[in-house]
């Protein structure tokens, strides 16, 4: 690689597998100080063993956890350049299916996660901006919070909200005077473990053909493939760079042309 993020300190959020995995595996071949949160503790350290970083526990939805999260990077770096707020939960079933917990669990994690994330962390990314170049916030929302997909309201619900709370944030950091820059990336079918649990869904409701589900999902992409953790991570790692220093409150689709059509 060629340390597109030298030295630069980054926080990513439910790393221990799929596009946060591949997001933490990218930064760090780029020269990033990476901090991995997530409530999968060995996955986490089993992830951080391996590029060389550290990992502590972090429920998104949990204040107290985001605030020793917080104290942990004002400790040892003093600043942070990147925020990835990757963690989410994906529900497949409709809606009369759902109960209000169902709703609020999926909310609490994929909306109140990244509101908790910005707002205890902003004070350690403006310092980061102060220094010359703007902090990074990146927000993973989905395809699903562009367009509507049967059986996941809540999800796209969710994925939806964190589309306009990035563009609002990035408005308001703007309006502030804040050098921190947000910004949304809405992948499409990319092959981890809660798109498997998703697609087990589709199989039993009919959305899918369960002889062949991943060649189906891949021919509704223009491209003909269902994208990688690493197609994602790329997107990251423009977004956190300088190279995207003047570019806020976009919505980057990675999706191999699925909401084009």
């Amino acid at each position: 690689m060629t340390g597109r993020l030298h030295d630069k300190v980054v926080c990513i959020t439910g790393a221990a597998q799929g596009i946060g995995a591949g997001i933490a595996e990218t930064m760090a071949k780029e020269g990033a100080r990476i901090i991995i949160g997530d409530v999968n503790d060995d996955g986490a350290k089993s992830l951080a063993a391996q590029i060389g970083t550290t990992a502590l526990h972090l429920d998104v939805s949990s204040q107290e956890d985001w605030q020793a999260l917080a104290a942990h990077i004002s400790e040892r770096f003093g600043k942070l350049d990147i925020l990835v707020n990757n963690a989410g939960l994906e529900l497949v079933k409709p809606m009369r299916d759902h109960s209000l917990e169902d709703w609020r669990g999926v909310m609490a994690v994929n909306v109140d996660g990244i509101f908790l994330g910005c707002k205890t962390l902003e004070a350690l990314l403006s310092k980061s901006g102060k220094s010359g170049s703007s902090a990074s916030v990146i927000n993973i929302s989905s395809i699903a919070g562009i367009v509507g997909y049967p059986d996941q309201l809540a999800y796209n619900t969710s994925k939806g909200a964190v589309r306009h709370m990035s563009k609002s944030l990035a408005i308001e950091w703007a309006a502030h005077g804040d050098a921190i820059r947000c910004n949304s990336i809405h992948p499409g079918c990319i092959r981890t473990p809660m798109l498997e649990m998703a697609v087990e869904g589709w199989v039993e409701n009919g959305s899918v053909p369960a002889d062949d589900p991943w060649g189906a999902i891949a021919s509704l992409c223009p491209l003909n493939r269902v994208g990688t953790p690493e197609d994602i991570a790329l997107g990251a790692v423009y977004l956190g760079s300088d190279e995207s220093r003047f570019v806020t409150g976009i919505e980057l689709v990675i999706d191999g042309g699925w909401v084009a059509r």
